[in-house]
């Protein structure tokens, strides 16, 4: 498997951003690491292993990030110093990310996002904040709220990188009209440790009363909180979609496209 390390320069960081890269085409997968992780942890838990096949395959083309959280929801700072900061990773992510993974071999993409526990939240929150990017979001038992890491202070910067927050006046047609043509995926358990499944549920009917098709996706009683199940998790979704044909080099879903796999998603 080609691995590929890389560091890309970001002004609005103030410092490179590391990242790993394996495969050498396929879909652009990028993984945004859980909270104040690292952009090595979908390596070192084994979930590029698991996922080898598809790498391998020519499916995907995975791009792992580093994080800032440990410098903006999970810092020791005022609210409004946190929100700032995360306001720089989306910048650096979406001005120096996203045009790097264009530019390598994806012209006309659109890009696929992942990630487990508060990398989850990263996923929903970038293909929600920028549905013409990101057409693809995978996010396994996420929470979908920064509430916590900032108590009871609002402004606008803490405001727009919570999507309960800001989903239920959500009403811009250009949002919308793209949401509409993207794929969301929440997957969680019902096991040991998963504590935010009604986040999920509350995302899950904003969407459905904006009429943004989804799919929020519990497993059993006995699906934890945990690196075994995301494996699980994973492979599952990559297999649909790639019997959907959706893990192309080059390809950007249409609201055709997602309909169908949401129609037919039992038997893919």
């Amino acid at each position: 498997m080609k691995r590929t390390y890389l560091s890309i320069p970001s002004k609005a960081v103030g410092r490179p951003l590391e990242m790993l890269v394996f495969g050498h085409r396929g879909k652009p997968l990028l993984v945004f690491p859980s909270s104040s992780g690292r952009f090595f942890d979908f390596e070192n838990f084994a979930m590029i292993e698991t996922i080898g096949p598809f790498i391998h395959d020519g499916k995907v083309q995975v791009y792992c990030v580093d994080g800032l959280d440990h410098e903006s929801w999970f810092a020791n700072a005022h609210p409004a110093d946190k929100a700032r900061r995360a306001n720089d990773y989306d910048w650096a992510i979406t001005h120096d990310v996203v045009p790097f993974i264009i530019e390598d071999g994806h012209p006309g993409a659109g890009i696929a996002v992942t990630g487990v526990s508060f990398g989850a939240y990263h996923s929903a929150n970038f293909f929600l904040r920028h549905p013409d990017l990101f057409d693809i979001a995978l996010c396994m038992s996420g929470n979908y709220s920064i509430s916590f890491a900032v108590g009871d202070f609002r402004n606008d910067d803490v405001f727009y990188n919570d999507p309960l927050m800001y989903l239920p006046g959500l009403q811009d047609p250009w949002y919308l009209d793209n949401l509409r043509r993207d794929l969301l995926i929440m997957c969680a358990g019902q096991g040991p440790w998963e504590e935010w499944n009604g986040e999920a549920a509350a995302v899950s009917a904003h969407l459905n009363a904006k009429n943004v098709p989804h799919l929020f996706d519990l497993w059993g009683p006995d699906v934890a909180h945990d690196w075994p199940w995301w494996k699980r998790m994973i492979v599952h979704f990559l297999g649909k979609l790639d019997r959907a044909g959706f893990l192309t080099n080059n390809g950007r879903l249409t609201r055709l496209d997602v309909t169908g796999f949401l129609n037919n998603y039992p038997h893919l």
